[in-house]
């Protein structure tokens, strides 16, 4: 049983974990109900960008960890990661969002576009580079990666996380909104994200307004135009209603994109939490890991680094 890890949960922070203590020489057995594709992770647009993290000076270490992590692993065309383009578009007259986000981008990752080339209606626009993570390709190439090197995957809905430790040195909780129930955790909440998919196209970049709630997310299976917003829905449906409001704006801000035939739409529930929970449980053999909200990619690989040295204190990984 020594440094035989459970991880619970196969969404991206699971599996980036579990990726992680691999290296570190741990044995690794993945527990979650559902595999990709039939999870959150494979619903978000994914795409690089410090969403509801900027208020936790932790969040800085970690997403620009997991910068550095997709953009190795963008030399690989296997992976579906890409180094792409992002407009972070703020309107004129309108009140922009604090930029408290820009301490969590890498050095020279981004600047600020010249005012004589912004659009008419444009106040200013944030140009960054960034990683953009193609879900659909990314996610069944890491978690074949993970076979591969011996990690097991089991189908299981695991309701306590005490039961796995008969069977484990440690269990590391990615359970995201799974947490509520396994963790009695009420700060945990549901943040439903609609999103529609419309034909792809060459598009030349990732068009993100804040203060609109718009982003458009050109991949190579369809172009991702959300969002909503809605905390504390629990039903992972889309609304006609408001997939048209999201395809009115992203019109305005693209009108080409009316010549796309739309595919169809996507729901997820975000697992968000005010902060994030990185911590070891006291006096279990239990980390935990969950809240990442809509930033669970750019902070993926940045927080199971932090688990992996929680780990090492207690259990160092054999030589």
């Amino acid at each position: 049983m020594q440094n035989n890890i459970a991880v619970i949960g196969a969404g991206i922070s699971g599996m980036a974990v579990a990726s992680l203590l691999l290296q570190k020489g741990y044995k690794v057995t993945i527990y979650a109900k559902d595999f990709s594709p039939n999870i959150t992770s494979n619903r978000a647009a994914a795409f690089w960008f410090p969403y509801h993290i900027r208020n936790d000076s932790r969040g800085i270490g970690w997403c620009r960890y997991t910068y550095d992590y997709f953009k190795t692993y963008s030399a690989n065309p296997q992976t579906g990661i890409s180094m792409k383009t992002l407009h972070k578009v703020v309107e004129q007259h309108v009140a922009e969002e604090q930029a408290g986000w820009v301490s969590f981008m890498p050095e020279g990752s981004y600047h600020m576009v010249a005012p004589h080339l912004l659009p008419k209606g444009v106040a200013q626009i944030y140009e960054a580079t960034v990683p953009l993570i193609e879900t659909q390709l990314f996610l069944p190439w890491l978690q074949q990666q993970l076979t591969n090197a011996g990690v097991q995957f089991i189908q299981q809905n695991i309701s306590s996380l005490d039961s796995l430790l008969q069977q484990h040195s440690f269990v590391i909780n990615c359970a995201a909104l799974g947490a509520v129930q396994l963790c009695n955790d009420s700060s945990l909440i549901p943040v439903r994200g609609q999103v529609a998919l419309l034909q792809p196209a060459n598009l030349p970049l990732i068009y993100l307004n804040n203060e609109k709630s718009l982003y458009i997310v050109p991949r190579k299976d369809a172009i991702i135009v959300g969002g909503t917003y809605e905390e504390n829905v629990n039903d992972p449906v889309t609304e006609p209603a408001a997939l048209q409001q999201i395809l009115n704006k992203a019109y305005t801000a693209m009108p080409q994109l009316t010549q796309q035939t739309v595919l169809g739409s996507w729901a997820g529930l975000r697992p968000y939490r005010s902060d994030v929970r990185v911590e070891k449980e006291p006096g279990k053999n239990i980390i935990h890991n969950y809240g990442h909200g809509g930033s669970g990619f750019t902070l993926s690989f940045g927080c199971a680094l932090t688990v992996t040295e929680i780990l090492q204190q207690y259990l160092p990984a054999k030589a």
